[in-house]
């Protein structure tokens, strides 16, 4: 989650192309344009693919079938987006996909909705629900008060309430609201 957030950073920060401006003596019309600017995105790409490399392996791959960034707000908005992040050894660590990414560049925050769902090949688990929100500064990750959170583990456990808040600066969960779910416990083999 955090390396989609700081892919999502770069995108906002390099604003993906330059924005054209001009000047007008007309300024009825100038405070128009600045509403409708306020509305319309400095730049919009369709089919984006992003990729971070770091030593010669893609590190993170962020999709989207629409990117618009906002320049002087610092924020960028993927539709329909997905990311893949790999670990040292190229292979798929987290993966994830919403219907929509709403990035603030200026807080690091963002609103992921849309049938959101990350799995971890490394946790061996996975989230869905209808929408999270980020808050960078505080490292959590929340879902509305009445929103179902389902969490998935490879061995058939699962946790599902309402009321999630995850914090990933103490590594927990929790659910303010009923919950229930199933424990698959397994018997240690030989040697473990």
């Amino acid at each position: 989650m955090s390396r989609l957030l700081a892919a999502l950073a770069v995108l906002g920060a390099a604003g993906l192309a330059t924005a054209l401006t001009g000047c007008s003596l007309d300024y009825e019309a100038a405070r128009l344009d600045g509403e409708v600017a306020a509305q319309v995105p400095d730049t919009v790409v369709t089919g984006l693919v992003h990729r971070v490399v770091k030593n010669s392996r893609t590190a993170l791959e962020v999709r989207a079938a629409r990117a618009e960034t906002w320049d002087a707000q610092r924020r960028t908005v993927l539709a329909d987006a997905a990311f893949i992040e790999y670990d040292h050894a190229g292979k798929r660590a987290v993966e994830g996909r919403a219907g929509s990414v709403v990035f603030h560049g200026d807080t690091e925050n963002a609103e992921i909705a849309g049938q959101v769902s990350v799995y971890s090949a490394v946790e061996e688990a996975g989230i869905k629900t209808r929408a999270l929100a980020w808050k960078s500064k505080e490292r959590l990750l929340t879902a509305e008060p009445d929103d179902l959170v389902v969490i998935t583990k490879d061995d058939g456990s699962f946790l599902k309430g309402t009321g999630f808040v995850g914090d990933f600066r103490k590594r927990e969960f929790t659910f303010s609201g009923p919950v229930q779910g199933q424990y698959v416990w397994t018997a240690p083999k030989e040697g473990e």
